[in-house]
């Protein structure tokens, strides 16, 4: 990693998800019991992110696991 590159600390729960959901994810840096450590340079952010943009929105999907859409809001605001 040079210097350049940022790591981004997001909590875990739309990650996990998203990951469980079989796509693509940024590599996990280093993690804690909520969060985990994300490079901003990695090109899979940018799938994380168009996911939690999907579930954030207010018209996202109806059928969706309790908490989900407020997860995805704060992927969004750690990743800002």
């Amino acid at each position: 990693m040079n210097d350049s590159t940022l790591l981004v600390r997001i909590p875990k729960r739309f990650f996990d998800d998203h990951r469980d959901r079989d796509l693509p994810i940024p590599a996990v840096v280093k993690f804690t019991q909520k969060h985990y450590w994300i490079n901003s340079a990695d090109p899979a952010i940018e799938e994380l992110l168009d996911d939690a943009r999907f579930y954030a929105d207010p018209d996202g999907p109806d059928l969706q696991p309790e908490g989900l859409a407020n997860a995805a809001r704060a992927l969004l605001r750690a990743i800002g």
